[in-house]
């Protein structure tokens, strides 16, 4: 397993590949098989939020599924939407929960499909930028505002090249493009949060840019050389944390980043 979350002090998940959970704050663990799939099922993807837990899950026979159960409870269910898995060599879900609203995009190089949490259920969902040949990074502030960052052009023709930004004000149903395309130095874009609507900030290569007026302008905000930040996300509106990993064979291997001022600033924190 290379990925985990905790959804409090007792109850969390190791996955990806496989799906092992705790219940007791990581004194013990075992091993959770889940209903309605094929043999060795690969687990991609796994948030909570609102006493809930989604996987998403690699089905040989039948692309990625999503399965759902209460946070303290072993009580796994099979949704009956299925998304496409993708034809590409390097599968990526994305997760993204706000409270009782959910969002997954599937990305295979390029935009594949995905699925919207609605009245508690998952249902078809059309992502946006699944016509522009390329992939596509999601972050929600609330149950309504969401901010897509979308890499346009990489793996076949589109009506832009470059990277835009895009986002829904009624929780997905619709999306705006902002702007102009983001600097050249956005491309390659793994990963995007917002804490606010006017708010958001990605990661790329060795950079991590940010916008503080809804997407008109974008400045960096942190730069190294010798890093690759690989992961942003905020607690509350002024509060986050990034992950970036050091040069091969430095150490420490990685470090964690904290800003207090909504993204302005960053700086490592001891762990």
């Amino acid at each position: 397993m290379s990925q985990l979350r905790f959804a409090d002090s007792m109850d969390g998940w190791a996955f990806h590949p496989d799906l092992w959970v705790t219940h007791d704050g990581s004194t013990t663990w075992h091993r959770v098989a889940l209903p309605g799939l094929s043999p060795s099922p690969f687990v991609s993807a796994l948030e909570t939020a609102g006493g809930l837990v989604h996987s998403a899950v690699i089905d040989s026979n039948f692309g990625v599924r999503i399965e759902t159960s209460a946070v303290a409870a072993e009580s796994w269910h099979l949704s009956p939407t299925a998304i496409p898995a993708g034809a590409g060599p390097v599968p990526v879900t994305e997760i993204v929960l706000q409270a009782k609203a959910g969002w997954i995009v599937q990305v295979d190089r390029t935009v594949i499909g995905g699925a919207r949490l609605s009245n508690g259920q998952w249902v078809q969902w059309q992502p946006p930028c699944s016509q522009v040949n390329g992939p596509a990074s999601l972050a929600a502030s609330s149950s309504t505002d969401l901010f897509v960052v979308c890499d346009e052009g990489i793996w076949g023709p589109s009506s832009v090249l470059g990277v835009r930004d895009y986002v829904s004000r009624d929780g997905g149903v619709t999306f705006r493009r902002l702007g102009q395309s983001l600097p050249a130095s956005a491309a390659g874009v793994a990963g995007v949060a917002t804490p606010n609507p006017p708010v958001a900030v990605i990661v790329d290569g060795s950079n991590m840019m940010a916008t503080f007026d809804g997407g008109a302008t974008w400045g960096t905000v942190y730069r190294s050389a010798n890093q690759t930040p690989t992961y942003v996300g905020f607690e509350t509106a002024e509060q986050g944390v990034a992950i970036v990993e050091n040069r091969a064979g430095a150490v420490p291997a990685g470090m964690l980043l904290r800003t207090v001022d909504g993204g302005r600033h960053w700086s490592a924190i001891a762990v």
